[in-house]
Formats: structure tokens, sequence, C-alpha cells
């Protein structure tokens, strides 16, 4: 495996390599990050692999100075998942001046669901992205459907800006208990890891209802808000702090306008906090093509 820290080397490296899969990552790497590495290997020639923690997209300093950088362990990870390439740029090289110039990324996606309580997560999130596209060029790029929202996004920056790029998801990696693994996990002490697996087993209960009631005359949206408020209940009354539990079309990433004819397209996301560790998961009612 290379491990490269500059753009000249990055390039030269990357002639005639065939086709290239770029798995972006912050690092602190888990086997969720390592099973799209994997994928990569599969549909591609060259999988590049970026270490990179990007400032802008936290929307607190205290959360950006606590995020585990593990990228020794890193290496050596990537090292045993034969990755081709891990491209390890310093801050100064992906932002060489202030950046005053930023992707603006839609409303309807950018102030919904996880837009409501991250700030400018999205519009950092594009840009960073943007700008790994620029730099490798990639003919793939993989991401974990764990952050749904973020991949649906990602979708159609792409499409907008006619990068070309595939957009292939991964399927969310669990824990033995249904955990989704997430370096935020790390921050989970032994007297709360126990209960977060409760949000997988209500999103688990939710899918079930809907699949038993979607023939049924009470299969519509007043059915699937209770579905919704049920969940966040139950949260809550487990000592959580939920944000939402949302169950919407993933196809437009809006409520269903007619659930009897879109339960297919069904996606059940939710976001709350245990004991200030703020975990996301999702789970789809009919699982989809990997590709977006």
């Amino acid at each position: 495996m290379k491990i490269i820290f500059d753009v000249k080397t990055l390039q030269h490296e990357l002639r005639n390599r065939g086709k290239v899969a770029l798995v972006p990552t912050m690092g602190n790497l888990h086997d969720g990050h390592l099973s799209l590495v994997r994928q990569g290997k599969e549909c591609a020639d060259t999988v590049v692999c970026t270490i990179f923690v990007n400032q802008s997209q936290f929307d607190e300093e205290a959360d950006f100075v606590s995020y585990p950088r593990t990228l020794e362990d890193d290496l050596k990870k990537l090292e045993r998942s034969k990755t081709d390439i891990a491209f390890v740029p310093s801050a100064e090289l992906m932002y060489p001046n202030e950046q005053n110039f930023f992707i603006e990324v839609p409303g309807y996606i950018s102030k919904y669901l996880e837009g409501e309580f991250r700030g400018p997560f999205f519009s950092m999130v594009a840009t960073i992205v943007m700008k790994f596209f620029f730099l490798i060029k990639p003919d793939i790029a993989l991401f974990g459907k764990k952050d749904y929202q973020q991949a649906f996004m990602i979708k159609k920056l792409c499409a907008q800006f006619s990068t070309g790029i595939v957009i292939v998801l991964g399927e969310t990696i669990r824990d033995f208990d249904g955990l989704a693994l997430s370096s935020r996990n790390a921050h989970l002490n032994s007297s709360v890891r126990p209960k977060a697996n409760l949000m997988y087993e209500i999103l688990i209960d939710i899918r079930h209802r809907i699949l038993q009631s979607k023939e049924s005359e009470r299969f519509d949206l007043n059915f699937l808000n209770q579905l919704e408020r049920n969940g966040e209940s139950r949260l809550n009354s487990r000592g959580w702090q939920c944000d939402y539990v949302s169950i919407i079309n993933k196809e437009v990433l809006l409520q269903p306008n007619y659930p009897k004819k879109e339960w297919k397209e069904l996606i059940i996301l939710a976001a709350a906090r245990l004991s200030n560790v703020r975990l996301i998961d999702n789970i789809e009612i009919i699982n989809s093509n990997n590709s977006l």
C-alpha cells in the first residue's frame, strides 16, 4: 500500500491505474469503513482511501478536538484490507487559503432531519467531498448507508455537477447486538453501551409494523406519523434525547404522498442522544440496490 501526503505524488501514482474507487473517511476506522474498501476492490482496479478530519463540518470545536486520531492503527487496517493508496492530506493542503466559496445544498436536504440539528454540515461535507473528487478523479465513490441523508446529498451533487462518478452504497455494518458501527460508539461508556441497541430495535419494530399493515385500510400518513411518535416516545422514556424518528420516501427524501403505493420506497431514519453521544441509524423497508 502506498501512503501519500501530497497531491503531486498522488496524481503521479494514479496514472495508468485503471478504474479508481474512492473511500473518503475521517479516520478512526472500523469494519464499516473496511467493508467499503473491500467492496471497492470488487468493482475497481485501484482503491484510494482518504483520511482527513475535516474541521469545517464539525458544529462544535470541542467535537473536532475530541475526534479520535488513530492514524497508525488506521493505516495497518487499510494495509490488511489490501487498500492500494492511503491519501493523508494536511489541513493546509485541503484548505491552502481561507475558504470563501462553499457548495450551497438546497434546503430540502440541508434544513431537514440532520440539517435541522447540525448547522452547515451538508454544505461543508459537499465542499470537501468535491475537493477530493477534483484531486482524485475517481470513477466510483463509496459511502455507507448509515449516513443515508449524506449519501443522498452526494448523489444529487454528482448529478448536478455532471461528475460521471458512480456512487455505491455499502450496507450498514453492525455490532453483535445490532448497534450500527460508528466512530462515536467509542464515547459510549460501559454503563450505557448495553442500552445503545434500542434505536435499532425500534427501527426493526417499525419496519415490522409497516410490513404487517401495508395492505390495511388504516395504512396512511397518519398511521406512519403515529409510528414515528411512538418511536420517539420509546427512546425518550428510556433515557435518550430523541431528535427525530422519521419515515420518508428514500428516493426523494420527503414524506410519502401515497403510503400504500410508496411503501417499498420507505426508509425509517432516527437520531438521538444517549448519555450525550449522538447516534444515527436507519433501515429500509425493502433493501435497495447499492448504487445510487
